[in-house]
């Protein structure tokens, strides 16, 4: 609850700092130690500001909560980081910060996600789908992920002559309206829940490809991972995707045209040249992304603050 984060975390956090004689504190999801001298080093990563622009996906409590403290930790830290360019400059565009003394630590896949061979592929199907080819999408259940957007556009899809299934990977969050399916749609649509590591591994690389239409997103590691894979990527054009995207997407397009989204899904089922090229272009691009690169990144952001 948002007043447990005010008065449940950010003031007790302080005490426990002083009491270990803390020489910094690290908050890789935005909350500080708020009761702490101004001068003590706080290091902060603020992934993005969906709640400012879309905030009528969150429940009024937790909304007051992100637009009244958030802004207050962005220029509490003396190290600010985010995720991505789009977020570092919707940050100091937001509320008004010097862009070039906020940090990039980029996200990354794990290692884990890698191309899967014919027999993982087949035992993906035979697990999520029915044995059937299926696209993908990984993600909350939630309004900002336009999942009645990638429900429609599957429906079109299907309309078009379109004959892979969808497995939708995540739980709702917030609220646990969905769209509803057709009795058609619903022999076709598959809802496996949260998956754990492994298995998020094994689904995203069984799929044909990744549909990752979302409102609004600071980075969208789903997207990263499935290009690790070797899937081919359908996302949106807005916010930080086309920056993590690069030139290495399917497709990108408008997350408010259902219609255009199943013409990608439609042509990457019937160009099989295209989404060849799309699964290299995928694989060299995930490798730019690296945890191991943004540690280190992260650690010499630490040494300098301490100095």
């Amino acid at each position: 609850r948002p007043w447990l984060m005010k008065w449940g975390f950010g003031k007790p956090l302080s005490r426990v700092l002083r009491k270990w004689n803390a020489d910094a504190f690290v908050s890789l999801e935005g909350p500080l130690a708020t009761d702490m001298p101004a001068d003590f080093p706080q290091l902060t990563v603020i992934h993005d500001l969906n709640f400012e622009h879309r905030p009528e996906g969150l429940p009024q409590q937790w909304r007051d909560y992100y637009q009244t403290e958030f802004p207050h930790f962005a220029k509490r830290a003396q190290v600010l980081g985010t995720v991505s360019e789009y977020s570092r400059q919707d940050l100091a565009t937001t509320y008004g910060l010097d862009e070039s003394a906020i940090e990039v630590f980029s996200n990354a896949a794990d290692e884990a996600f890698q191309p899967a061979s014919t027999e993982e592929r087949e035992g993906a199907r035979r697990t999520l789908s029915e044995g059937r080819p299926y696209f993908i999408f990984v993600g909350s259940l939630h309004p900002r992920k336009n999942v009645e957007g990638l429900m429609s556009a599957f429906e079109s899809y299907r309309a078009l002559g379109g004959s892979w299934d969808l497995v939708v990977v995540g739980v709702a969050m917030w609220s646990d309206d969905l769209p509803a399916l057709s009795e058609e749609l619903r022999t076709h649509v598959h809802f496996p829940g949260r998956l754990n590591n492994a298995d998020l591994v094994r689904a995203v690389g069984g799929a044909e490809g990744l549909v990752f239409v979302p409102w609004f997103e600071g980075f969208g590691i789903p997207v990263v991972e499935a290009m690790a894979c070797g899937v081919p990527v359908i996302s949106s054009n807005v916010t930080s995707l086309p920056e993590v995207c690069g030139d290495a997407a399917f497709a990108l397009v408008d997350p408010a045209k259902p219609g255009a989204i199943a013409h990608e899904m439609h042509r990457l089922e019937l160009d099989s040249e295209a989404a060849q090229e799309a699964r290299q272009r995928g694989l060299a691009r995930a490798k730019t992304y690296s945890w191991a690169a943004t540690g280190a990144k992260l650690d010499e952001a630490l040494k300098t603050m301490l100095t």
